[in-house]
């Protein structure tokens, strides 16, 4: 692999982020990630920055398996923390280089601390050639 020149985030293409904002309910998170037929979806605080994910594992074990009312619970009370978080100027072998340590092969990408898309490990690495 070729040195990065100090390439940043914002030479990769990002990919929409679906998100749901903290307050949410269980139930509407749910039924947003069945229309949008994804696994994950990450959740945002009031000022669109992204404070965590849910996955439909995670509804699974967190709300049915423990027999909790998913009336009641919201978003935040389910949602895997914390999350890292990638400055659209951050330098893009340095991510890189935590992706792949920590097995991520995607993380939410901000900008004036508001969540603006998606990177994944594939762009990066696209990136980087």
């Amino acid at each position: 692999m070729q040195e990065s020149n100090n390439m940043k985030i914002k030479e990769c293409v990002l990919i929409e982020a679906f998100k749901c904002n903290m307050n949410e309910s269980v139930i509407d998170v749910a039924k947003k990630l069945r229309k949008i037929t994804l696994r994950h979806i990450f959740v945002v605080d009031d000022n669109d920055y992204p404070i965590g994910i849910i996955s439909i594992v995670d509804i699974n074990n967190r709300v049915v398996a423990e027999g909790k009312d998913p009336k009641i619970l919201k978003a935040k009370d389910i949602m895997s923390k914390p999350i890292e978080v990638i400055d659209l100027e951050d330098d893009l072998e340095k991510w890189y280089n935590e992706m792949i340590k920590k097995n991520h092969v995607m993380s939410p990408v901000i900008k004036d601390n508001k969540m603006i898309g998606i990177v994944t490990i594939h762009q990066i690495l696209k990136n980087l050639k």
